[in-house]
């Protein structure tokens, strides 16, 4: 299959963001073990066991992993071993990018993975997330903290504009778009 809405300057870096934040084991191939493993780095089954507030949050995480990674597999797993390859992911993130091109938005089913993420963080205040907040999250994600910071004055325009889920969602579309070498959006994966 053709990639022709990923230009050849993105592909290092989907290449990285596939490897840093989605194939947690570094086995290649992301599975519903990278789920898991994720899932216990935001809320773990300790924290859980003994708070129920994360004990909810922790089962709505799985809830919405699972529908994202279900998801991902009926869209993306060609081979239909329950695993999704890189080639696999970057074919996906084709059809994902071309449909940021056309319409500026993401496939239902993917942004419900965006929500689900942005839901499971601690923010004082979700409507106005702070730089540190921000970094951490993508922290979280293997991303550099000093480049999450760059990625945040930026996408904020230096803390004018209010991080809340709708920015970061933005952040994200313009993330995927990007094709301009070095630049904060991209996180440092290029």
């Amino acid at each position: 299959m053709p990639r022709d809405n990923i230009p050849p300057s993105a592909t290092k870096k989907l290449q990285q963001f596939f490897t840093k934040t989605l194939d947690t084991n570094n086995d290649g191939l992301v599975n519903w073990t990278d789920f898991e493993a994720a899932i216990e780095s935001i809320v773990s089954k300790d924290e859980a066991a003994k708070n129920a507030r994360l004990k909810v949050l922790r089962k709505r995480l799985e809830q919405h992993f699972q529908k994202y990674f279900w998801d991902l597999c009926a869209v993306g797993d060609a081979n239909k071993d329950g695993n999704i390859d890189l080639d696999e992911w970057l074919d996906v993130m084709n059809d994902i990018i071309g449909g940021l091109k056309d319409k500026n938005e993401f496939p239902e089913w993917y942004e419900g993975l965006h929500k689900a993420l942005w839901r499971a963080n601690e923010f004082l205040d979700e409507r106005n997330v702070l730089k540190d907040e921000f970094a951490n999250m993508l922290i979280s994600w293997d991303i550099d903290e000093k480049n999450a910071e760059k990625a945040f004055d930026f996408i904020t325009d230096h803390g004018q504009k209010r991080m809340d889920y709708h920015l970061f969602s933005e952040f994200m579309k313009k993330f995927f778009l990007n094709e301009t070498p070095k630049h904060p959006l991209n996180l440092g994966l290029d």
